[in-house]
């Protein structure tokens, strides 16, 4: 990166997280006022600047990961490096990070019991489907699920809706 784009880049980052705290200043005198139309319009404009920042962050983080996982790896590969160390910045190297999941689950269950391998395999629930369950049985029976088994937390959040 060029020393001028990483200068603005830079001093804008700066300029935000010196905003950061007028903002929490700011929240905490809406909240304050106890005006609930005051506290969703702070709210609403605040929702609006954290989408810019993410899709900031998202572009960065495109680019970062662009670099990481395809440019650099074909430059060291071009380059028949494994590891280098450049002043100013530390040693740089190119790993893989494995990823695997099962294509068919009994099947692979099967596999890894015939191959001695039976000890990798454990039992679970998806925490949100277990979530969604807990929620699921509170509104139709009002069945709450054992406190000495699962530990089901709420909590509670703020939406906008667009009205037309």
């Amino acid at each position: 990166m060029k020393q001028d784009t990483y200068d603005k880049l830079d001093y804008a980052c700066t300029l935000i997280q010196d905003q950061l705290e007028s903002v929490r200043n700011e929240t905490n005198e809406v909240v304050g006022t106890r005006d609930h139309v005051a506290i969703i319009k702070h709210f609403a404009k605040l929702r609006q600047m954290a989408e810019w920042v993410k899709e900031s962050r998202e572009v960065l983080y495109e680019i970062e990961d662009k670099l990481s996982k395809e440019q650099i790896p074909d430059v060291f590969k071009e380059n028949g490096i494994k590891t280098t160390t450049i002043e100013g910045v530390g040693r740089v190297s190119v790993s893989n990070r494995f990823s695997a999941s099962m294509l068919d689950k009994e099947l692979a269950f099967n596999w890894l019991r015939q191959t001695g391998n039976e000890g990798i395999i454990i039992e679970t629930v998806n925490s949100s489907t277990l979530a969604a369950f807990a929620k699921s049985k509170l509104e139709e029976d009002g069945t709450e699920l054992p406190s000495d088994i699962f530990k089901v937390g709420t909590t509670p959040y703020t939406s906008i809706t667009k009205v037309k």
